[in-house]
């Protein structure tokens, strides 16, 4: 019996699950390999590593080389990234190309993409056991700059440091790209020790989708799994859990036009599908868009904010209320967001607050399967989540969804942090 994962047909290659699906409405293919490990000290080279490896292999030293690769390849694209999810850091590596059954002569489109694909995985070009020096500095240079501007970016750079501020001695308090202290100590060979310890030691899987060859895929996947080196791969341990403790606060102030407000609040981390299921729907009614009670009241009735927003993290147990206001409102704001979150705890909302909250969801997910993108993406957080569901079933539980469900997932709520960071004071000393 074939064994299927949320809709894909699922095999193991190498020891690698690999979740694939042929669709022939496409004329083209993308195969993403992930590999995942927890978020530690070692984020900053892992965040500078997706870049160096866009710069060069052993058999295409530079950009020119690997363009030339890709235009023999009709255009192929390849893309890795390392991303933060809760408390795990994840490499990807995908490949984006036209299946060789549409173009002249039926070119090996698969079999020569993934041997591309390997290039960057197995060789990329590096001097002395690390990255070459101007390339790396280079590289260092800009994601210093970039993390020193995010700072002009007060609404994401309030969000960074309220999470840093609330989750102090968690893993979950290292930005994505590490801090600007860890960027500027890093060494040339450290991106090439993340790139070996992702491969050796990350739990690893695979997705594709697209125009392709099941049998072929599989051969042709195997042959590039070979090519990794010998694996040891080590269990994501959960995330730190949290004991509920009396609301903290700081307010921090930079020159700015619109203060900025962060609410940090926690959640027991969501096992079940049906408890996410409810816990979304909540967050969505809470503070989801135009339709929600935040954007109503906090916004729009008794104009505290400019905007507001909230949104949770699954794989944290995280939620995060995000707010544009003048200081003089965020004491009167925060009394009345945890007022309204305190009312839809207590089941007082209309049916009607849950259909449109249930309509907003069900239209992403029904748009899901036409995309070879957004499915690979969904599938393979289906695979981290261990949810064994397509976008159709997972639409039918939305659907089906009624209040008992909506007010299971909003219990155990709780402000751990309130952030504020508020222009400078008038008449403050310079």
């Amino acid at each position: 019996m074939t064994q299927q994962f949320a809709g894909f047909r699922q095999d193991e290659v190498n020891g690698v699950p690999l979740l694939w699906r042929q669709d022939r409405r496409f004329k083209t293919f993308r195969l993403t390999l992930h590999a995942s490990r927890p978020l530690d000290s070692r984020a900053a080279s892992r965040s500078l590593l997706p870049g160096l490896l866009l710069l060069g292999t052993e058999k295409d030293p530079d950009r020119p080389a690997l363009s030339r690769r890709m235009e023999s390849l009709y255009g192929a694209a390849v893309y890795p990234s390392a991303v933060k999810l809760g408390e795990t850091h994840s490499f990807r590596l995908g490949l984006d190309a036209v299946s060789g059954r549409f173009l002249p002569g039926r070119p090996d489109q698969l079999g020569e993409g993934l041997s591309f694909l390997t290039d960057y995985l197995s060789r990329p070009s590096l001097e002395g056991g690390g990255f070459p020096e101007d390339r790396f500095e280079r590289e260092r240079s800009q994601a210093a700059n970039a993390v020193r501007a995010l700072e002009d970016d007060k609404t994401a750079w309030a969000r960074q440091r309220a999470l840093t501020l609330a989750c102090e001695g968690e893993p979950m308090a290292i930005p994505e790209h590490g801090g600007l202290e860890a960027i500027e100590a890093l060494r040339r060979q450290d991106p090439e020790e993340a790139r070996k310890d992702f491969l050796e030691r990350g739990e690893m899987w695979a997705v594709a989708m697209g125009a392709i060859d099941g049998n072929e895929l599989i051969d042709r996947a195997a042959q590039m799994l070979q090519e990794l080196p010998e694996r040891r791969p080590e269990p994501i341990p959960d995330p730190v859990a949290v004991e509920k403790r009396e609301r903290r606060s700081l307010v921090e102030r930079r020159e700015l036009q619109q203060c900025k407000q962060v609410l940090i609040m926690r959640q027991p981390r969501c096992e079940s599908v049906e408890t996410w299921v409810g816990r979304r729907l909540f967050f969505s009614m809470l503070g989801g868009g135009p339709h929600s009670r935040l954007f109503r009241e906090v916004r729009e009735n008794q104009s505290l904010a400019y905007y507001v927003s909230a949104n949770a993290d699954r794989n944290k147990g995280i939620a995060v209320v995000q707010l544009g206001l003048d200081e003089e409102a965020a004491e009167k704001a925060e009394a009345e967001i945890l007022a309204q979150i305190a009312d839809l705890q207590a089941g007082n909302f209309e049916e009607q607050e849950l259909e449109t909250a249930k309509a907003g969801i069900l239209s992403g997910l029904k748009a899901v399967d036409d995309s070879i993108g957004q499915r690979c993406a969904f599938t393979s957080e289906q695979w981290l989540q261990e949810a064994d569901r397509s976008p159709a079933q997972q639409a039918e539980l939305y659907a089906k969804a009624d209040k008992a469900q909506v007010l299971s997932g909003a219990q155990d709520l709780w402000l751990d942090y309130s952030y504020l960071l508020a222009g400078e004071q008038k008449g403050a000393a310079s």
